[in-house]
């Protein structure tokens, strides 16, 4: 049970840093189309550096997962 609730507990850190990266990168594009049309500046240097950071945080979540899964998979393990 405590590697289910593991995988678990990992999966939902996974998809927080998904979703929190989505947003950066949407913030980024509105600003860049805004930018192309004229209407507005080009995408912060601090947008962007909150872009590679989230995307450092979903590398390791996913890594995190997969850990897990590798635990899981392990033969002889109760589950």
């Amino acid at each position: 049970m405590e590697r289910r609730r593991a995988l678990l507990d990992s999966l939902v850190a996974l998809k927080g840093a998904h979703e929190q990266a989505t947003v950066v990168l949407s913030g980024i594009m509105i600003d860049a189309v805004r930018a192309s049309k004229g209407s507005g500046a080009v995408p912060q240097v601090k947008a962007m550096r909150a872009y590679r950071k989230a995307i450092k945080t979903l590398k390791i979540q996913c890594l995190q997962v997969e850990m897990v899964l590798a635990e899981l998979d392990k033969p002889g393990l109760p589950e």
